[in-house]
């Protein structure tokens, strides 16, 4: 089977460091975080070494609740659980190899789904490795794989934080275990003392027992919650994208052919053959010029050696064939970077933030405005409310008449029967608004004092509210409004960064002074 196009695109990402050991968001956290709390959180990852995994996340989620502004603990979460959904197909996969009767047996369909793993026996097993999570904090970065040792490992990268990882150890048993036929013709391992098989033999079991689209679906409200209640849930944003945006393979028309090159290239890279490895690609993209991965990982390889011109070159064809992903601007503005062309490596940012707006890159994008001697600020703000959908009668959190939020979601009943599911509103007679999300916000702002939501009501005074609150204030849940927005309004989008990137220049002295009355004068 190939792999999905994520498992392609991070295959190789051959990328120098250019800075960071931590992300913005363990900066903003660490020197508030007792160490009562820390030892909690390594409480949870020995657990989960242990696979005692249910315990683990309970600890977790308990800090999640308890100190729900800080993104430490949300971080600490999604990463363990997405080891956690890695490790679940592989476990099933081995289980169900190792069920497979013996010849002359009719019990193939009698195999239970679960094992039954003790101390003294062991019913079944598979030849496995054993998977322990180190997690560090948030030493993010781009990933790639170290093809050599064949794990996957982390570039730091500054500004650019695509994930906060937790990394898996894996150790290979020492010796194949003795396997032999029980009465019914199944495989079973001859009882050992071998404490470090028993536990990976339990670990199998029990990540075998988890329904996948269970931890799945709860993994996905916690990746939502986090980036509901804190603005640096790196980790938690990007595994959104993954998940529920891009989850069809760019390159899945791509023949055998030019797979196996692709692979070939891989390899020969692995080999220290770097330039056969960059001739194949070459070659792979003469026969399937639009194999996105191809074009992608060719631009690594050639910005790894230095070779920029051709790496950006490859760069724009990825960011032509796939037109919706961030990543080729991504990596064009680490290009740029290098060379201290930074208000080319903000305009590359800017293009990322347009394709989806993970939390991390509005972090690069300040990186790069105060390269230019600026000060950014994203603005954004915690919601108390999940935004509007009329995918579903209810609402997921919901607040009393006291909360200004209380008018935000009251606006659910003034347009419902002219919006779609992705909240987008059909001509009527009740506003012009396109988004479900703006005429909720201009409901909120028209019913609350005039002191709050004060950067909000200066762009919607600039004409600006609609990209404010889709893109600035994104959630998950606002894709559909924001993807339609930033698609039909290109120009507009560009001209929002503008405003936010030079918001303290004179030019905006009138908007400024009028919400922000308090502001210093610039020297």
């Amino acid at each position: 089977m190939r792999p999905s196009w994520i498992q392609c695109l991070f295959t190789v990402l051959l990328t120098c460091s250019v800075g960071l050991k931590m992300s913005y968001a363990q900066k903003k956290i660490d020197p508030i975080i007792p160490d009562a709390e820390k030892r909690k959180v390594i409480r949870a990852q020995h657990l989960y070494n242990e696979f005692r995994i249910a315990k683990g996340e309970e600890i977790l989620k308990d800090l999640c609740r308890t100190h729900s502004f800080i993104p430490y603990y949300h971080e600490a979460l999604v990463q363990m659980q997405r080891q956690v959904l890695r490790q679940i197909p592989e476990a099933t996969e081995q289980v169900k190899q190792y069920q497979t009767p013996m010849p002359g047996t009719d019990k193939a369909n009698q195999i239970s789904d679960s094992l039954d793993i003790d101390q003294d026996s062991v019913k079944t097993t598979r030849k496995a490795k054993q998977q322990e999570v180190e997690w560090d904090g948030f030493d993010t970065g781009v990933r790639k794989v170290d093809i050599k040792k064949k794990e996957v490992m982390d570039v730091e990268a500054e500004g650019v934080i695509t994930e906060a990882v937790v990394t898996i150890d894996s150790t290979l048993f020492k010796e194949e275990p003795l396997l032999q036929s029980d009465e019914n013709g199944f495989e079973v391992i001859i009882p050992t003392k071998d404490k470090s098989l028993k536990k990976e033999l339990k670990g199998i079991s029990e990540l075998n027992e988890i329904p996948y689209q269970r931890y799945l679906d709860d993994f996905i409200q916690n990746c939502r919650r986090a980036t509901l209640q804190v603005a640096y849930a790196d980790s938690a944003s990007r595994y959104l994208r993954e998940f529920l945006v891009d989850t069809l393979s760019p390159d899945v028309w791509v023949s055998d052919q030019a797979f196996a090159m692709y692979q070939n290239a891989l390899e020969a890279w692995a080999d220290g053959a770097e330039n056969v490895a960059m001739t194949t690609l070459q070659n792979t993209l003469s026969t399937a010029p639009n194999y996105y991965s191809a074009n992608i990982l060719l631009g690594d390889m050639a910005y790894h050696r230095g070779i920029d011109s051709l790496a950006f070159v490859n760069y724009i064809a990825a960011a032509l064939l796939q037109k919706n992903r961030p990543e080729p601007y991504e990596r064009m503005y680490k290009l740029h970077y290098r060379k201290g062309k930074y208000e080319d490596a903000a305009a590359a940012m800017i293009q990322a933030i347009s394709r989806y707006p993970q939390q991390n890159y509005f972090t690069a994008l300040g990186t790069m405005v105060q390269k230019g001697g600026k000060v950014f600020q994203s603005q954004w703000i915690r919601r108390e409310v999940y935004p509007l959908s009329f995918r579903a009668n209810y609402f997921e959190i919901s607040v009393d008449e006291h909360s200004p939020w209380w008018f935000y979601q009251m606006a659910d009943q003034d347009v419902r029967m002219y919006a779609d599911s992705a909240g987008l509103l059909q001509p009527n007679i009740r506003t012009s608004e396109r988004y479900l999300e703006v005429y909720a916000w201009n409901k909120m702002l028209d019913s609350t004092a005039k002191d709050t939501f004060r950067f909000a009501r200066a762009m919607r005074e600039a004409g600006f509210l609609d990209c404010y609150t889709l893109i600035t204030c994104f959630h998950q849940d606002l894709y559909e409004q924001y993807h339609d927005l930033t698609v039909r309004e290109p120009q507009k989008v560009k001209d929002y960064f503008y405003l936010l990137i030079n918001w303290d220049d004179r030019k905006f002295d009138k908007i400024r002074k009028k919400y922000f009355p308090e502001t210093k004068p610039k020297k």
